[in-house]
């Protein structure tokens, strides 16, 4: 079943300085199943980060659609996506002081956004120990963030991000200050906790041995999806061949195939035998 709907999705900054427009997403086209697992791979400035803050109702799109359940977040007004934020999306971010408070123990931090829903005392503190139980730091509970680890400062972030039930996960780069072995383990129990409760999970990354964790890899290149595939079935980026057509017939190819064509050069498309073949005479 379909959980996010995004359609040609565009994103414009203007600077105030100098009234400048630079586009960060191109008419994205994308779907997510609920309860999927899926991996949002491009280097810096590809705009996988843009997206993924439209997706947290931090920022709103310049223009297209985006559904998430049955919630338009193209059409909400500023205290509309406050109230998404806070009742349907966690968010996991890359520097752990953006994930927790550094001043009270990770039981209290995983406890707050559960109190924001009026939950009673009892039952936010029964819920905070099973969620830091099942990341793996039911021992470090009285603990603050500076005396953790890395790893586990992030696994608690983790525990924080679904404390209140959200039905969507969002990470940004959540790997990104950890070293390999770490990593893994963030991914394992990533993997563990979206089994465990359904919940739709979307990562964004540059690290294509974290991407290839997930269930399926989408690589968006200058603020277009460029390829997708099953997770399982490709070794290297190179083996990213599945490409979307949008309703207006336009499609983005992958990059390692743009650059081995010429740019901005005619190509010819026929359809033969039932399939789309595209051609592009040396010259």
């Amino acid at each position: 079943m379909t959980f996010i709907e995004i359609r040609d999705l565009i994103k414009i900054y203007q600077t105030k300085e100098t009234l400048v427009r630079v586009p960060a997403l191109r008419g994205v086209e994308l779907d997510v199943d609920e309860g999927e697992f899926i991996a949002i791979i491009g280097p810096s400035g590809s705009g996988k980060t843009t997206l993924l803050q439209i997706l947290a109702g931090m920022t709103e799109p310049s223009a297209g659609t985006i559904k998430v359940g049955d919630l338009y977040l193209d059409q909400m007004r500023e205290s509309e996506r406050r109230t998404y934020r806070r009742y349907h999306v966690g968010t996991l971010w890359q520097l752990p002081s953006r994930n927790l408070i550094w001043e009270i123990p990770i039981l209290d931090n995983v406890e707050i956004s559960m109190r924001l829903l009026g939950l009673p005392r009892e039952e936010r503190l029964k819920r905070a120990k099973e969620l830091l139980t099942d990341v793996g730091l039911a021992d470090r509970i009285h603990h603050l963030p500076k005396q953790l680890s890395g790893g586990q400062v992030q696994r608690a972030g983790l525990a924080c991000a679904i404390a209140h039930n959200p039905k969507l996960l969002l990470a940004d780069e959540p790997t990104g200050e950890l070293d390999t072995k770490t990593a893994n383990e963030l991914m394992k129990y990533f993997k563990e906790l979206n089994e465990m409760t359904g919940i739709t999970a979307i990562l964004v990354t540059h690290d294509f041995d974290i991407a290839k964790s997930t269930q399926r890899v989408i690589q968006i290149i200058d603020g277009r999806i460029s390829g997708y595939s099953d997770a399982k079935k490709i070794k290297t980026l190179k083996d990213m061949n599945s490409v979307y057509i949008d309703r207006f017939g336009g499609l983005q190819l992958p990059r390692h195939i743009t650059e081995q064509i010429k740019l901005q050069e005619e190509l010819e498309v026929t359809m033969e035998d039932g399939k789309i073949v595209l051609r592009q005479e040396n010259k």
